[in-house]
C-alpha cells in the first residue's frame, strides 16, 4: 500500500473474551462511517475463534494476526496473553505496515461520534512528530475534585516502580496522559522512545510492583512524554475514563458529562476497568445503545459474579 496523508489505519485489539466489548465499538465505528476508502478498520487478533473474526470481516474489519516476534522477549516473559494488546502498542508501525497514520483505540470503548477520528488526523497533520491523546483524569471526573492526593499518589506508586526517586517525584507531579485513544504517524520518533522504554519498565515493574505490570505501557508511554514534550493534547471528551465518574445517559439517549454546566457530549466513552465496573456501567446505561446489542448469553455472562467465571 502507497503511504498518504490520507492513510489512516484504526486499530484496536481484543481476545475471546474482550470480544462483546470490541462488537460495540466496531458498530460505532459503522455508525460514524468507518471504515471508509480513507481509513481503514484493523482488528490484532490475540486470540478470538473462528466466528468472531467472521463478525468482524463481515463488518469490513481487516484482521492482522498478533505476530508475538514483535515483544521483546523482557517484555513477552512478564505478561499474560490478554496484556499483549497493551504491551503491543510501540510496534503498531510493525504490526500494521502500509499506513502513514496510526489511531488506537481501546476495544473497551465506543464513539458517540466520529470528531475523534478528524482530531487525531488533524493533531497529526498539526505536529507530525508528536503523538496525539488526552490526559487519563480531568476535569471532567468526580476525583479531579475530591482528592487529588490520592491521584499523585497512584502515579507516584507508578514511577516509583521503574524510576530514579527524583523523576518519579516529577513526573508523579504531572497530569498522565492515556493510552488508550492516541494518533500517531509511522514517522514520528515517540513510536522508538516508547517501545525503548516499554523494553525497560515490564521486566522492572514485574519485579517490583507486580499487580501494576498491565499500566506498564501506559507508565512507559508517559516517561517519554515528560522527557520529549511530543505530544497534542487531546480533549477528554474523546476519551472518556468512566470509572472516574461523571458520565451519565440523558432519556434522549446521549451520553454527556454532568461534572459542569453545560453538559456536553462525550465523544469517546471508555468503559475503563470494565471487570470491577461492568455492574455500575450497566446499571447507568453506558454501555454503546445501552447494551442492546448483546446476546442473551453476552448478558448473562456480564450478570454472573467475577468468581463464578
Amino acid at each position: 500500500m502507497t503511504e498518504s496523508a490520507a492513510s489512516t489505519a484504526i486499530v484496536f485489539s481484543c481476545d475471546q473474551a474482550y470480544f462483546f466489548l470490541a462488537r460495540g465499538l466496531v458498530l460505532s465505528l459503522a455508525d460514524c462511517g468507518y471504515p471508509n476508502a480513507d481509513n481503514k478498520v484493523v482488528l490484532i487478533d490475540i486470540g478470538c475463534d473462528a466466528e468472531a473474526l467472521a463478525w468482524m470481516k463481515d463488518r469490513g474489519v481487516t484482521i492482522v494476526p498478533f505476530d508475538p516476534a514483535v515483544l521483546p522477549p523482557a517484555v513477552a516473559a512478564v505478561i499474560t496473553p490478554s496484556q499483549r494488546a497493551m504491551a503491543m502498542r510501540p510496534w503498531l508501525p510493525q504490526l500494521v505496515p502500509g499506513f502513514e497514520h496510526i489511531i488506537w483505540l481501546d476495544c473497551d470503548l465506543w464513539l458517540q461520534n466520529g470528531e475523534v477520528i478528524q482530531y487525531l488526523r488533524a493533531g497529526a497533520n498539526a505536529a507530525p512528530l508528536a503523538v496525539t491523546l488526552a490526559p487519563g483524569t480531568s476535569h471532567f471526573n468526580a476525583r479531579f475534585y475530591t482528592d487529588i492526593e490520592a491521584l499523585v499518589a497512584m502515579q507516584r506508586i507508578w514511577y516509583d516502580s521503574c524510576c530514579e526517586p527524583e523523576l518519579a517525584r516529577q513526573i508523579a507531579a504531572t497530569l498522565h496522559y492515556s493510552s488508550a485513544v492516541f494518533g500517531m504517524r509511522r514517522a514520528s520518533p515517540v513510536w522508538e522512545a516508547w517501545g525503548e522504554e516499554v523494553t525497560r519498565v515490564y521486566p522492572l515493574i514485574a519485579a517490583r510492583n507486580r499487580h501494576i505490570v498491565h499500566m506498564a505501557e501506559l507508565i512507559s508511554m508517559n516517561i517519554v512524554l515528560f522527557r520529549t514534550m511530543q505530544f497534542v493534547r487531546l480533549d477528554p471528551l474523546y476519551n472518556f475514563h468512566c470509572n472516574g465518574a461523571g458520565a451519565m445517559r440523558l432519556p434522549d439517549g446521549r451520553v454527556v458529562t454532568n461534572m459542569l454546566l453545560p453538559l456536553r457530549d462525550i465523544g469517546v466513552i471508555h468503559l475503563a476497568n470494565w471487570s470491577l465496573l461492568r455492574e455500575r456501567y450497566v446499571e447507568t446505561q453506558l454501555l454503546y445503545r445501552n447494551g442492546d446489542y448483546l446476546t442473551d448469553a453476552e448478558k448473562a455472562m456480564i450478570a454472573r459474579p467475577m468468581a463464578a467465571r
